[in-house]
């Protein structure tokens, strides 16, 4: 009977939604952009769900098909709702600040790193990521504060898929 319920547990998992991946991703993307006071917020949490396939990914953002591309943008838009319960979880523990952007009718959010465990960042298991996260930053100018209409024009409408309204 075991084995039935390992097995079920595995075809229902889906890494790019799950809350553990999201959540790994969000706090790596905020601590390597250095998000960790309010005062050096990330605006617009909503941008975490564009960047989270690549963070994970092993291409370049220029090595993604349209194909590719245009699943990317459709998965944040269902991301984008996993995320703000993933912020209500993470403020409620201390792990992150929030702040409303009354411009943007969104949160600016910010890693509260001291009350993470303190060897979170010190292993292995992250270095694609932050890797990837590097390249990010390199390719979206200002990625920490860039509005996120300007950052999917970058990514995505750039390359010609078809983006709606944000």
């Amino acid at each position: 009977m075991m084995d039935k319920l390992s097995a079920k547990k595995r075809m229902m998992f889906i890494q790019k939604e799950d809350y553990n991946y999201l959540c790994y991703n969000l706090i790596l993307i905020l601590n390597k952009l250095e998000c960790t006071e309010e005062s050096n917020e990330f605006r617009d949490f909503r941008k975490i769900a564009y960047l989270v396939d690549f963070t994970s990914s092993s291409k370049v953002i220029a090595d993604f098909s349209q194909d590719e591309l245009g699943n990317i943008y459709s998965k944040a838009q269902l991301k984008k709702k996993l995320l703000s319960h993933l912020l209500i979880v993470l403020k409620n523990k201390d792990y992150l600040g929030i702040s409303i952007n009354r411009t943007h009718k969104s949160f600016d959010i910010w890693l509260k790193k001291k009350n993470l465990p303190e060897d979170f960042f010190d292993n292995d298991v992250f270095n694609n990521e932050l890797k990837n996260i590097e390249k990010l930053k390199k390719e979206i100018r200002g990625l920490r504060t860039t509005t996120i209409k300007t950052m999917v024009n970058t990514l995505f409408t750039s390359k010609n898929i078809l983006t709606w309204e944000i």
